[in-house]
């Protein structure tokens, strides 16, 4: 009974050290992709400081191209962070999550289980103690009644087992 609630107990632990790691390493994967949108925007930023710098001068074909650069990064790195946002836990979440309900069910059921194992000792215990007291208190009835009795039904029986013979 208890090697089967530390079993439970394993399972447990094991079963959330692996959800542990499922969504660890889904924050590194989303982290990493967090930091390749923040480089790129920081690129579309620069360009767009250098097409700043450009739009001042009286030329317009190179302002425009920075300009149309800076765009196309700070769109690629609004992509980039869209895609790290929905990133999830694959399917072996969903197995991990099942042991550890299965473990839970399990400590449950074997805490139950020993809780009824001890009520029952405890009954035991109870009943002992009251046959301990009634033969302090009262020797000749428990005596009559542990040993008296069943000698006369001995004797009875052996009484009856002899006009049978005969």
């Amino acid at each position: 009974m208890i090697d089967n609630l530390l079993r439970d107990f394993q399972v447990l632990r094991r079963a959330d050290f692996l959800i542990g790691k499922i969504w660890l390493d889904v924050f590194v994967r989303r982290a990493a992709l967090f930091a390749i949108a923040v480089l790129i925007a920081a690129f579309g930023v620069g360009m767009a400081n250098l097409a700043g710098l450009h739009a001042l001068e009286p030329s317009v074909g190179p302002t425009w191209a920075a300009c149309v650069v800076a765009v196309v990064d700070l769109f690629l790195a609004a992509i980039v962070m869209v895609f790290a946002r929905s990133s999830r836990p694959g399917p072996e979440i969903e197995l991990a999550m099942e042991v550890r309900k299965m473990a839970i069910e399990s400590i449950h059921a074997d805490t139950r289980d020993m809780k009824v194992a001890f009520d029952s000792m405890g009954q035991e215990v109870r009943d002992a103690k009251q046959a301990i007291l009634g033969v302090m208190h009262h020797p000749l009835d428990a005596a009559a009644q542990r040993l008296l009795i069943p000698a006369a039904l001995s004797i009875i029986r052996g009484l009856r087992g002899k006009k049978s013979e005969a």
